[in-house]
């Protein structure tokens, strides 16, 4: 499978990310113009929605579009876990800038 992303992305350890209603989304990646997502309710692919995105150093929302949903985890105590793309709406480099600053890499890229 090709990797269709255009920006370089790093890991989101450090992005903590949150949707209206309060459900948090674990950030399993992001880049200046999207990020992948999981959390506990499924987004409809092609919606707009505004996610609150926190490192350490910023918060901000985000207007984005979902690009994809799918289910990622069922468990009989947790539910279902869904994974879902974003496109960002505007480029959003302090969120690249913000964790290359704290340390994280690039998937894939080992330390020297």
């Amino acid at each position: 499978m090709t990797d269709r992303r255009q920006e370089t992305r790093v890991a989101g350890g450090g992005v903590c990310a949150r949707i209206r209603l309060g459900h948090r989304l674990l950030v399993i990646d992001v880049s200046s113009s999207g990020a992948l997502v999981e959390g506990p309710c499924a987004l409809r692919p092609g919606s707009r929605i505004e996610v609150q995105l926190d490192t350490e150093v910023r918060g901000s929302m985000v207007a984005a579009r979902v690009t994809r949903c799918a289910v990622s985890a069922i468990d009989p105590d947790a539910g279902v876990t869904y994974r879902s793309a974003l496109a960002f709406a505007e480029s959003c480099d302090w969120v690249r800038e913000a964790m290359t600053q704290i340390g994280y890499q690039e998937p894939g890229v080992t330390s020297p």
